[in-house]
């Protein structure tokens, strides 16, 4: 979507190697890994969680994308 953006391999190995710093110390501690998209589009989290609006953040309109984040997130 628009307002995303995309990283270089160079930018992407330092990030990566961060990531895994963090997630080593919190796995040392006993947390567990999960991964889920940032934000999603409407349409599919509606399907989900129904038009309940207390579990949906919509985001402004992304290049004609209706997107929005879990209340989750």
């Amino acid at each position: 979507p628009q307002g995303t953006r995309d990283y270089g391999p160079k930018q992407m190995a330092i990030r990566e190697r961060a990531f895994h710093a963090i997630i080593s110390s919190f796995k040392r501690h006993g947390a567990e890994v999960i991964d889920t998209p940032v934000f999603e589009l409407k349409e599919t989290l509606t399907g989900k969680y129904g038009e309940d609006s207390k579990l949906i953040y919509d985001l402004k309109d992304q290049g004609g994308e209706l997107l929005s984040l879990r209340y989750d997130l």
